[in-house]
């Protein structure tokens, strides 16, 4: 009975995972700190190719030669297309742009070099904005942080489980997952109705959620459209008079549907970001590396726990300084050894 739930509470990531868009972003950084950033992609099933930007602004699009295979940790995908740009400064090529997803995955980037004589280090940050204050429901009285932290972002396992025990933890923060993310379905529709209701209608859905939920499935919830959920209201609620508020209201209702559905485009996208940068690799918080590159996952579950900082730091020796440092302390033996 327990793998019944289990798979039942999978459903919720399933489901917004179905038609995820994978991006690797490899950033490849000279030592003036120019940058070639290349964003690679797979041809969706009709055989487009669709990039998170305009690729008129700059970008030289080809297919990849040969294509070559990226793990994104939970699917492995064959990246066949790539959109190419040069640039003097790396906040020249942002991965998104405005008005789309890009605004929530792409991040504030910095790019800097500190000469230190006989190294120069090269320091990568990239600021991603969290998403948790636009979410239309709060985690408190579902998750705890500890929780939270587990299920973004992998954090902090308790180290002496195996994995059948951890299978199962997953699982109970997998249902809360569920609970609050069909719960966070109700209350956005609700708000969408609001508008359209009568104070009565209004105060029956502030006190109708436990009885809309009774008997209903929660996946059922996760793509509701604005009639169905009229629907069901009409059904759980018929003293209210439901029934004709959007099919009064169609267009503005589901006006407002979009608008609020638009963060749901996040859940559609998954980045693994490369940085190869002058020198080796010394210092920052990645812990996966393609190539030898530090490497990066970003998507929008991540940010659901908060902001997401990426950082590297590369040192290149100055051939140059320990040649000339040789050559001075040489001298200045040589001279030395004359007095004496």
């Amino acid at each position: 009975m327990k793998a019944i739930y289990i798979f039942a509470s999978l459903l919720s990531v399933i489901i917004i995972n179905s038609c995820t868009t994978y991006y690797y972003v490899q950033t490849d950084v000279g030592r003036d700190l120019s940058v070639v950033r290349s964003v690679h992609t797979a041809g969706t099933d009709d055989g487009n190719v669709v990039f998170p930007f305009d690729p008129d602004d700059g970008w030289k699009v080809s297919d990849a030669d040969p294509a070559f295979e990226v793990d994104f940790h939970d699917v492995k995908e064959k990246m066949s297309h790539m959109a190419q740009k040069k640039a003097v400064d790396i906040r020249e090529v942002p991965v998104g742009e405005e008005g789309a997803f890009s605004p929530l995955l792409s991040a504030e980037e910095s790019l800097d070099k500190r000469f230190r004589w006989f190294y120069t280090y090269y320091d990568y940050r990239a600021d991603f904005k969290g998403m948790r204050d636009m979410l239309p429901l709060s985690y408190e009285g579902y998750f705890t942080e500890e929780q939270l932290e587990l299920f973004f972002r992998g954090g902090n396992p308790p180290g002496d489980w195996n994995g059948i025990e951890m299978y199962y933890l997953l699982d109970d923060i997998n249902q809360k997952f569920a609970k609050w993310y069909s719960d966070a379905t109700y209350f956005v529709l609700c708000d969408i109705f609001e508008p359209f209701c009568t104070p009565q209608q209004v105060a029956v859905l502030d006190a109708s959620k436990e009885r809309f939920m009774e008997g209903i499935e929660r996946e059922a919830m996760f793509a509701m459209q604005p009639d169905e959920f009229e629907e069901r209201l009409a059904a759980v609620a018929p003293e209210a008079g439901f029934g004709r508020i959007y099919e009064e209201n169609a267009a503005a209702v589901d006006a407002a549907y979009e608008r609020e559905a638009r963060i749901i485009d996040c859940f559609e996208v998954s980045f693994v970001y490369s940085m190869d940068m002058p020198g080796r690799y010394v210092d920052g918080n990645a812990e996966n590396f393609i190539d030898g590159n530090p490497s990066w996952k970003v998507d929008a579950y991540r940010l659901m726990y908060g902001g997401l900082v990426l950082e590297a730091t590369s040192r290149k020796a100055n051939i140059w300084a320990f040649i000339l440092t040789f050559a001075v302390i040489a001298f200045i033996l040589q001279a030395f050894s004359k007095f004496c």
